[in-house]
């Protein structure tokens, strides 16, 4: 016969029991297949779908289950993102996975001087979107509108910095978040007050700077290079940049020809006088700056010097001068 002692052991084995096989249960993988399989988590939903989406795609053996170890272990907690998950988890490790966020992020790195077709190569290749997709995108009106771009495009506006994605954020979203950084530059009260002294709006501002981006060569020559369209635009004489004639033709050769330069394009800035029809990449900070803040000079020409920098020229007859030595250098094998 049982004693009280012996039924409160045979009990406290049972419920133990009990307990231990959940914890079992969650401690063991649904199968061995490693296939992975990326599930997205979006912002905002419940830990019950999450566990809906999980049987569904036969990750786990139980729902209940899940949302069980997820409560107990870590409170419910569930980090939105894309999780790469197999059946060779377990439920405890998929729940311990999503509560410590532990999700595929997507770099993205801008680089200055980059126009639209070099950022939709690299938001391909980061995995993000498609080069197709996004030009559609970048050049779309209603999403232009959306984020108050009064352009045909979203040329220029593409902050360089380097980006994290992860795709439980919507890639328009993403590309807004982009597109704020270079309108935070603008909104500062330095900026829009030397906007107003020059007479210049974000576009304009944008357009310069993207000519100097991709004119200057060392950090140091952007703010004379800046000077020499600066005076150039005040006394209402072309701006002759290369860059913009190679931006209108595309895509870009590798020598301009005469005939590219008499090629009538909304950004052949031979032809045409002030600045060309809209940026031509994305400028850095320090060509924005440039743009605004020119070097206090009477330049109005330079040309290359083959090695990075520029000689810079007064009168139309020294700037040919070096035109000739630093053609015939470049000629030279």
């Amino acid at each position: 016969m049982l004693t009280k002692r012996d039924k409160r052991v045979i009990a406290a084995g049972v419920t133990l029991f009990l307990i231990s096989q959940p914890v079992i249960l969650a401690s063991i993988p649904l199968d061995a297949e490693s296939t992975v399989k990326p599930i997205i988590v979006k912002k905002g939903t419940h830990l019950h779908e999450v566990a809906q989406l999980l049987k569904e795609e036969d990750l786990i053996r139980s729902g209940w289950l899940f949302m069980a170890c997820s409560l107990v272990v870590h409170k419910g907690k569930i980090i939105a993102g894309e999780y790469e998950l197999s059946k060779h988890m377990s439920i405890a490790q998929i729940a311990t996975r999503m509560a410590a966020g532990q999700r595929k992020v997507y770099t993205l790195k801008i680089v200055e001087g980059y126009n639209l077709n070099a950022a939709g190569e690299a938001l391909e290749k980061a995995g993000i979107m498609d080069r197709n997709a996004f030009f559609k995108l970048a050049t779309y009106d209603l999403f232009l509108d959306k984020v108050h771009i009064s352009a045909d495009s979203l040329e220029g506006y593409l902050a360089p910095d380097t980006y994290f994605y992860s795709k439980e954020t919507d890639v328009e979203a993403f590309l807004e978040r982009i597109i704020r950084r270079t309108f935070a530059f603008f909104e500062k009260e330095e900026i829009k007050a030397r906007m107003a002294e020059l007479h210049m709006n974000t576009y304009e501002v944008l357009t310069l700077a993207s000519m100097i981006e991709k004119e200057a060569k060392i950090e140091q020559e952007k703010p004379l290079i800046s000077a020499v369209f600066h005076n150039r635009l005040h006394i209402g004489m072309s701006l002759d940049s290369d860059p913009t004639v190679m931006y209108g033709i595309g895509p870009t050769p590798k020598a301009l020809t005469k005939n590219d330069l008499n090629r009538p394009t909304a950004y052949n800035t031979y032809k045409l006088k002030g600045l060309p029809k809209g940026p031509i990449c994305t400028p850095s900070t320090s060509s924005l700056l440039a743009a605004l803040y020119p070097a206090s000079s009477d330049f109005l020409y330079f040309v290359s010097k083959n090695d990075g920098t520029h000689v810079f020229s007064r009168h139309m007859s020294e700037h040919n001068q070096f035109v000739t030595i630093y053609q015939k250098n470049k000629k030279k094998p």
